[in-house]
């Protein structure tokens, strides 16, 4: 009798492992056969995305989040299988999705040396395009004078500037200030630009040098010696 219970307990459970393994290998091969084809995801947005890939039984995986000038946000930049490639249901789609146009805040550069600005510019990731040079009474060389685009948010990465190369140069031939009394020749030298270097003590010049008639520049400088005047030089 125990003989008899043992074997009909071991064909039971033989037919059941049986059954199990041929359930196993019946969804196995099922699942093999479960072939799904891969929407075009480029272009669209998440919501489409979503609505596409769950209708085709795969995984939707975002890869990363980046700018583009292109794509709008929330929609689909690049997929890592592409459209009409046959894959099994379940297959992880990788997806990347655009973060739109990056937008910038473009600083106020105006009056500040070209190459300090261009130290700001390369922390913010923004380039330098067109740089023009024009000659400014009123700003000093190397400054900048104008920019483009102007201060505020702006979504391009290059900026224009309009920049000083200083007053034009000026010459001329040098004045006479032999025997002129120091304080009409500093005023004379003030209308000119011109910087006196003073030598001596005296009321008047009795030397100069470059001589007069000779060419210099605004901004040049004249050195004079001073005295009592010609036949009093001490």
């Amino acid at each position: 009798m125990a003989k008899t219970y043992l074997k009909i307990l071991f064909y039971s459970l033989t037919f059941i492992a049986l059954g199990i393994a041929a359930a196993y290998l019946y969804f196995q091969i099922k699942g093999f056969e479960d072939i799904r084809k891969v929407p075009l995801l480029v272009g669209k947005n998440i919501s489409e995305v979503t609505e596409l890939l769950q209708k085709e039984r795969l995984i939707m995986k975002i890869e990363d989040e980046i700018y583009n000038e292109e794509i709008e946000e929330g929609h689909i930049i690049t997929q890592n299988i592409a459209e009409g490639k046959q894959v099994r249901a379940g297959t992880e789609i990788s997806i990347i999705v655009s973060k739109g146009t990056e937008i910038y805040s473009m600083p106020l550069f105006e009056g500040q040396l070209l190459e300090e600005a261009k130290l700001t510019l390369l922390n913010l990731g923004i380039e330098v395009g067109k740089v023009t040079m024009v000659h400014s009474d009123s700003v000093d060389r190397g400054k900048i004078i104008a920019q483009r685009p102007l201060p505020g948010n702006f979504d391009s990465n290059e900026i224009n500037f309009l920049v000083s190369k200083g007053p034009y140069d000026v010459s001329y031939k040098c004045p006479s200030f032999v025997n002129m009394t120091i304080d009409d020749a500093r005023i004379l030298a003030r209308e000119l630009g011109i910087v006196l270097i003073e030598k001596d003590k005296g009321s008047r010049i009795i030397f100069q040098k470059p001589e007069p008639e000779a060419i210099i520049n605004k901004g040049g400088s004249v050195e004079v010696t001073l005295g009592r005047g010609w036949g009093m030089w001490f």
